[in-house]
């Protein structure tokens, strides 16, 4: 049987960990020989060690200089050349932009996965130069994708309407893979005391809608509603969204939160929370939420694209309208004055994720499309 080359091309080594390290054990143990390029930080050593090949790539995600991006993408030809990839699966939009360029000039018999995990700044940001950004990245997808031998990949049907609104999607294979699936056997409820409220654990990104939950907060202690509320992350200085962490502990000062940054071990500040929140203006599928669900927790979240995936409402969460602190008051103000809803939604919430979002349905249908790639 032939050993096929995977590659995993990634920006940063932590989200692979998080997000793709059960899918890429799933593809070694079917004789899939497995790299991953990313910008390596603390976790080379760890990737490793699972059994899997690396190559680092100076990747920054919020560069915009063409003589840095094109020493870069020197680089990630280099690596290519070198490993000789039967199949390339880039996530996220700058790997995608880079795969797109390499399938179309040198890559003759490779095939490539292009997973859209989110549309983030890019997308939601409004501004003019942002549009312009937006523009040409479309159009040098739409010019370089070698279409016989892509997939698309969207966590969502909101994300896939986008890319086939601006025509980039023509003729091209497109599939629904939601999410990166979460370990319901590690994830999972624990019968200890509840000493958070409420549980954001994300990248501290303004795009998170972490502003309106202070606002909700202050709006929340003005009627004498006070409640224990954990920010569990880092802000991304790579990310143009980014919250100042003079901010973070000015918020903590007023006593709104506590703030914790990003843990490797997140799993005991989940099964110590009541409800887990997300007021995200826009996900892919927010890994956050999976995780909280499978713990029985109740959510909180906002209804749009990524978010509705997850938190379904008045079955396992309470959706509310972006951007709007009020609701988003209501909605927490409902669920922390009642323990049977807390329950029933998560219980609820450990139900869909049991039969949607575990690692091993998700591992499962990326195999399948492995060896549908392998076949166009």
């Amino acid at each position: 049987m032939k050993k096929y080359k995977l590659l995993y091309f990634v920006s940063e080594d932590e989200y692979f960990l998080s997000h793709k390290l059960d899918q890429a054990k799933s593809a070694l143990n079917n004789n899939y020989e497995i790299m991953i390029i990313s910008n390596f930080s603390t976790h080379e050593d760890e990737i490793k060690s699972h059994g899997f090949k690396t190559a680092k790539l100076n990747f920054d995600r919020k560069s915009i200089n063409p003589l840095k991006e094109i020493f870069c993408f020197l680089k990630f030809l280099l690596i290519f050349k070198n490993f000789k990839p039967d199949i390339i699966q880039s996530i996220a939009l700058k790997p995608i932009l880079y795969s797109s360029v390499l399938s179309f000039l040198f890559a003759k018999k490779t095939k490539m996965i292009f997973c859209v995990v989110g549309l983030g700044y890019l997308f939601i940001n409004k501004n003019i130069l942002t549009k312009f950004i937006k523009k040409i990245y479309l159009l040098t997808i739409k010019f370089f994708i070698c279409k016989k031998k892509s997939i698309f990949v969207f966590q969502n049907t909101d994300d896939l309407r986008i890319f086939k609104k601006h025509k980039v999607l023509t003729s091209v294979t497109t599939e629904i893979i939601r999410g990166s699936g979460v370990n319901t056997n590690f994830f999972k409820k624990k019968n200890v005391t509840k000493i958070y409220d409420l549980i954001f654990h994300s990248r501290l990104l303004y795009d998170k809608g972490i502003l309106e939950l202070m606002k909700a907060i202050e709006e929340l202690k003005k009627k004498k509603i006070s409640l224990n509320v954990l920010i569990l992350g880092n802000p991304d200085e790579k990310n143009r969204s980014s919250i100042k962490k003079e901010q973070i502990n000015n918020w903590e000062k007023k006593k709104l939160i506590l703030w914790k940054p990003r843990v490797k071990k997140v799993l005991p500040y989940i099964q110590k929370s009541k409800i887990s929140i997300l007021p995200s203006y826009r996900e892919g599928l927010p890994k956050s939420l999976l995780e909280a669900a499978s713990c029985e927790l109740p959510l909180i979240s906002t209804n749009v694209a990524g978010c509705r995936e997850i938190c379904v409402d008045n079955f396992n969460g309470i959706l509310v309208k972006s951007k709007d602190y009020i609701s988003l008051s209501r909605a927490i103000k409902r669920l922390v004055q009642s323990p049977n809803l807390i329950r029933k939604y998560g219980k609820n919430g450990r139900i869909l994720v049991e039969k949607n979002f575990s690692t091993k349905i998700i591992s499962k249908k990326f195999l399948k499309l492995y060896q549908k790639s392998l076949l166009k």
